[in-house]
Formats: C-alpha cells, sequence, structure tokens
C-alpha cells in the first residue's frame, strides 16, 4: 500500500513538470508612467493574444505566464494614455510597459476686461511637463496648444499696454478652454452719481477732451485708457441733469474718479381750463401736496425750480371738481393741461298756477335743450352744473309761455326751483260767448214782448 502512495506521487510530479513546461514560466509585467520621473500606474488593463489577464496592482505590476514556443502579442490600456502594444517571446520573465500620456488640445483665449474684445497678436507661453512652447494669439484671440493630459502647466501672457498674466492650469482628459482676461496698465474708470442721492446713474454720455468716449453702464461707470499723470477736460451729459466740464488729474496711484451731478431745474406751465375750453381764473395749483401759485386770468400758472421726476399735479377750484393727475417732467417750458368739471348739484323744477297748485304736462327747456316734461306732481328733476346762466322755458298749451332767468352758484344753491304759469284766455272764443250772450238776451226780450197783452182804445160817436 505505502509503495502505490509513492508512485502516485511520483506520477504527479512528473505531470506537473510536464505542464509548467508546456506552458511556460511567470512574467513579471511592469507599467510605468514614461517621463521625467518614473512612476508606477495602477489599474492599467493588460491583453494577453487579445484576452484580458487582469490589472496592475498599486505598484504598477501583474504576473502573467510567458509562452512556450510560439511569441504572443501584449497590449496595456489606460485612460489618459497612449494604449502600449509589443510581442513578448518564449521564455520571457519580465517586461517593463513605459506608457505615453494621451494629449490634448489647451486653447488660452484672450480678452480685454474692459471691451471683451478679442486680443490678436499677443505672445503666449506655456511651461510644464517637459514642454516649453510659444503660441502667438490667432484673429479670435486664441492661442492653443498640445499638452499631456492630466499634466500640470504654467501660462504667461506679457504684451504692451497690459499688465502681465501669470496662471496655472490643471490639463484634464479632455480637450480645455481657459479664458484670460487682461487688464490694460492705462486702465480707469469714471463713476457718476445723482448729486443729492448718490445713487449711481447709467446712460451718462462721457466726453474726454472733446471726444466722445461711451456711456455710464448698470454700475454707473465707465472705463477707458487714459494714461497717468495727465490733466483731461473730462464733460458729462444726462437727460435731467445739469452739464458737467471740468478738469481732472489722473495720478498715477488713482484708479477711478467719482463725479456728481446735479438735478437740472425745470419751467413748466399749468394751464386750467372748464369743460367748455374756458380758461379758469383762480384755480389752487398743488405740486405734491404744496402750494405752488394760482392760475390768472387767461388760466395759467408759472411752476420753476423742478427737478425731472414724476410729480402729482392737483387743482382745486371752489366751483369745480378737484382734478389730480401724475405728471412727469422732462421738458424743459412744457405746458400741462388740465380740465376742471363744474361741480353739479340735484335741481328740481317745479311748475305752479295760483296758491301753488301743481301744473303737470309742461315742456321744459333749459337753455335751449329740452330738460322733460313735468309729472303729476308738476316737477321735473335735472342735474345742473354749478356757476352757469339758465334759461327756463316752460311752456304748455292754454297757459302763457313762462321763462325764468336763474344763476346757480356753490353761495346760492337751492333744490327748488319755482316756475308760475298763467292761463291764457282765448279771446275770439270770449267774443263767440259774448255774441251768444247777447243774443240770448235779445231773444229773450223779444219772447217777453210778443207775450204782452194787446190793449183796444174805445172810440166814442155823436
Amino acid at each position: 500500500m505505502q509503495r502505490c502512495g509513492v508512485n502516485l506521487f511520483i506520477a504527479i510530479f512528473f505531470v506537473l513538470i510536464l505542464t509548467a513546461t508546456s506552458c511556460g514560466a511567470v512574467v513579471i509585467v511592469q507599467v510605468v508612467e514614461k517621463g521625467a520621473q518614473v512612476a508606477p500606474v495602477p489599474g492599467a488593463l493588460v491583453y494577453s493574444n487579445g484576452t484580458l489577464i487582469g490589472k496592475t496592482d498599486e505598484e504598477g505590476l501583474i504576473e502573467a505566464v510567458s509562452p512556450a514556443s510560439d511569441s504572443v502579442p501584449l497590449r496595456v490600456e489606460k485612460f489618459g494614455y497612449d494604449t502600449w502594444e509589443e510581442t513578448i517571446g518564449p521564455k520571457t520573465d519580465e517586461v517593463l510597459v513605459e506608457l505615453r500620456k494621451a494629449e490634448i488640445f489647451l486653447s488660452a483665449h484672450l480678452y480685454d476686461a474692459d471691451t471683451m474684445d478679442p486680443l490678436t497678436g499677443v505672445n503666449v507661453t506655456l511651461e510644464g511637463e517637459g514642454a516649453n512652447k510659444s503660441v502667438v494669439s490667432d484673429q479670435n484671440g486664441t492661442a492653443m496648444f498640445t499638452v499631456q493630459a492630466r499634466g500640470s502647466y504654467h501660462i504667461g501672457v506679457i504684451t504692451e499696454q497690459y499688465q502681465p498674466v501669470s496662471m496655472e492650469v490643471e490639463a484634464g482628459l479632455a480637450e480645455k478652454d481657459i479664458q484670460v482676461l487682461l487688464f490694460r496698465n492705462d486702465r480707469f474708470s469714471i463713476m457718476v452719481r445723482d448729486g443729492d442721492t448718490g445713487e449711481t446713474l447709467s446712460g451718462a454720455h462721457v466726453s474726454v477732451d472733446g471726444s466722445e468716449r461711451g456711456t455710464t453702464d448698470s454700475r454707473g461707470i465707465l472705463t477707458l485708457p487714459m494714461p497717468r499723470e495727465k490733466v483731461y477736460l473730462i464733460r458729462i451729459v444726462m437727460d435731467g441733469y445739469q452739464e458737467y466740464n471740468g478738469h481732472q488729474i489722473v495720478q498715477s496711484d488713482t484708479a477711478f474718479l467719482t463725479i456728481p451731478l446735479s438735478k437740472a431745474p425745470y419751467t413748466v406751465f399749468i394751464s386750467v381750463s372748464n369743460e367748455e375750453a374756458e380758461p379758469v381764473e383762480g384755480a389752487l395749483v398743488l405740486i405734491d401736496n404744496r402750494t405752488a401759485g394760482k392760475t390768472s386770468r387767461n388760466g395759467r400758472v408759472v411752476i420753476t425750480n423742478l427737478t425731472a421726476g414724476l410729480y402729482l399735479v392737483e387743482v382745486q377750484h371752489p366751483d369745480y371738481v378737484p382734478a389730480k393727475q401724475s405728471v412727469t417732467v422732462a421738458i424743459q417750458g412744457e405746458d400741462i393741461a388740465t380740465e376742471l368739471m363744474y361741480r353739479r348739484d340735484n335741481i328740481t323744477i317745479k311748475t305752479v298756477e295760483g296758491p301753488g297748485n301743481p301744473v303737470a304736462g309742461v315742456r321744459i327747456s333749459l337753455n335751449g335743450r329740452e330738460a322733460g316734461i313735468t309729472g303729476d306732481t308738476g316737477t321735473i328733476a335735472v342735474v345742473l352744473p354749478l356757476n352757469q346762466n339758465y334759461t327756463i322755458i316752460a311752456e304748455k298749451e292754454g297757459y302763457h309761455r313762462a321763462v325764468r332767468e336763474h344763476v346757480i352758484t356753490s353761495q346760492n344753491r337751492t333744490s327748488v326751483i319755482d316756475i308760475t304759469m298763467e292761463r291764457n284766455f282765448n279771446w275770439m272764443i270770449l267774443g263767440i260767448a259774448g255774441f251768444g250772450i247777447i243774443a240770448v238776451i235779445g231773444a229773450f226780450l223779444l219772447l217777453r214782448r210778443r207775450s204782452r197783452p194787446h190793449s183796444h182804445g174805445k172810440r166814442g160817436g155823436l
């Protein structure tokens, strides 16, 4: 039994030797990064004859089996590196793989920091990862470099009239774009503010030494190239403000200049008229609830020393309904028209006869316009503007035409206007009636005369 076990061990040993001889020896594959310094590359994928055999460890190592007789292709890949491929022969025991970082494009776009215009013809240098390159920006202000992925680089920009730029850039695994703002050496800012409130003013027109240079932005700032240690004539114009003209010196240690503007005084006219387009004299005008004056005979008042802006204009007169309106003052000498509506009262016109008996059905006219017909109570209700002269005409068949002049003011207001009606006698009917009465009387007398007995006288004879 013991002899059989020894024979089995010897058989297994020979099988292992034959297997190892047919499969080849163990190969150590070491993957490193090719560059100024040798660094292991962990996680690299290793393929043998197109088949993945594994990944490198933290030290960039992996074990493989060398071919026993024929050569086989070996391939190593890792994202961010160029692929390495080579054929290894029989009984190879060690392979050194040097991976080169993949190359990507790094583009620097150069802009003027104030105008945001691209800067052409500017020299841009790039250093790092063993590279030292220089490129001139094209017509789009772009300088393009080919660099290694995941590399660290230094970019420098030096050009006349601009402050130098120096910056560090980390390249990734994909194309990279960077934006570089260049500030002028003679960069100078002018800030415009409201002299009263201190608020910045956008849209102010700025001229330097007689030349229009631009307008202030939303921050009230205009940045210009202005060499230092010089005196400039600065002019600023803005609607609603007094024009600024002054000499200013730009010192070497001055970055910006603040210029306050005073609001320009405006003169405007308030013209007040009524519903008949007639000027209203003596109307009180208030600006933002403050008395500004009264209108003259031509219905106007002059308002001076206003500044540009929004105002509440109110016009008052005892005979009219007050009027309010919001007015924007922005034009010198502007005429602001205001129309006042008459105050109105509810008036009752009553037509009566004798001691106060109501007369219904009377046609009423006011200043030539028909107002209506009185009802059973002899009245008609109307709404009349105050301070008007009214000619009231009352007409009804059988009555004399009644005319009354009346003025309604705020002082003599009345709720009822009485109009007395007088009957109109028809003389023809009266004449006919008279003739009839006379005829009746004549007939009566005639009948009476006929109805008397006749008396005969006696005659005597001899």
